[in-house]
C-alpha cells in the first residue's frame, strides 16, 4: 500500500505552509517545505519578471525535483506545501512561449518517474485576503507582486483543480477567505473534517 502523500497548493499567500505544518503535527507525517529564500534569482525576478523568469523557474524545478526524489525514500506519510506541477503554473505566467516549450520538455523528462502526491488540497482566498496575508509575512521580494499576477495564478490553480478532479488523485478545494485555521481551532477542525475522508482512515487524537 502506498504511503499517504499530501500536497497543499494554491496561490501565493493562501496559507500552504501553515496548513502543511499543522497537518504534519496532527498526523505525525513528514513535513516537506519548498525552498524559497535560497533562490538567488527571486528578488531580481519580482523586479523584472521577463528578464529573470527562466533562471528563477529552473532553479525551483531542480530543487523541487531533488526534494521529490528524496520523498520516495520516506516510508511514513508525507505532507508537502507544494506540488511540483506548480512549476508549470508559474512558468506559464512568466515565460515566453519558446521558453515555456523548452521548460516543459525539461519538466516532463524530470518528472516522468517521480512519485506524485495522491491527495491534493487546493486552498484559495479572495484577492484582498491574499494581499493582506502576503503583506503580513513581509517578505521583501514579494512587495512588488501585482494584482493581475495573483489573479492569473488563482485562475490557473482553479484549472489545475478541475483537471485533477477527473484523475485518480483525491482532491479537495477549500476557500480560506473567512477561515483562520492557524489561530482558530474550530476553523482548523473544519478543515480536518474535510481532509480525513481523503486520507484512508487516519484519525487525529
Amino acid at each position: 500500500m502506498k504511503k499517504t502523500f499530501i500536497a497543499i497548493e494554491g496561490p501565493i499567500g493562501v496559507g500552504k505552509s501553515s496548513l502543511t505544518h499543522k497537518l504534519s503535527q496532527t498526523y505525525h507525517f513528514y513535513e516537506e517545505n519548498e525552498i524559497i529564500d535560497e533562490n538567488p534569482f527571486l528578488s531580481n525576478f519580482y523586479d523584472d519578471i521577463s528578464t529573470w523568469s527562466f533562471q528563477t523557474e529552473m532553479f525551483f524545478l531542480c530543487n523541487r525535483y531533488k526534494q521529490f526524489q528524496d520523498i520516495e525514500h520516506i516510508n511514513s506519510g508525507v505532507v508537502s506545501d507544494y506540488h511540483i506541477y506548480k512549476n508549470k503554473i508559474f512558468a506559464s505566467n512568466t515565460l515566453s512561449q519558446d521558453e515555456f516549450d523548452k521548460f516543459s520538455r525539461i519538466y516532463n523528462i524530470l518528472t516522468e518517474d517521480l512519485e506524485m502526491p495522491n491527495v491534493i488540497i487546493f486552498l484559495d482566498a479572495d484577492l484582498n485576503v491574499l494581499k493582506s496575508r502576503i503583506a503580513k509575512r513581509n517578505r521583501s521580494f514579494e512587495h512588488h507582486i501585482e494584482d493581475d499576477y495573483l489573479l492569473n495564478l488563482k485562475r490557473d490553480y482553479q484549472r489545475f483543480y478541475e483537471s485533477m478532479k477527473s484523475s485518480e488523485t483525491q482532491v479537495i478545494r477549500i476557500d480560506t477567505t473567512n477561515l483562520d485555521f492557524v489561530n482558530n481551532d474550530a476553523d482548523y477542525q473544519q478543515i480536518l473534517n474535510l481532509v480525513e475522508p481523503l486520507i484512508g482512515g487516519y484519525k487525529h487524537e
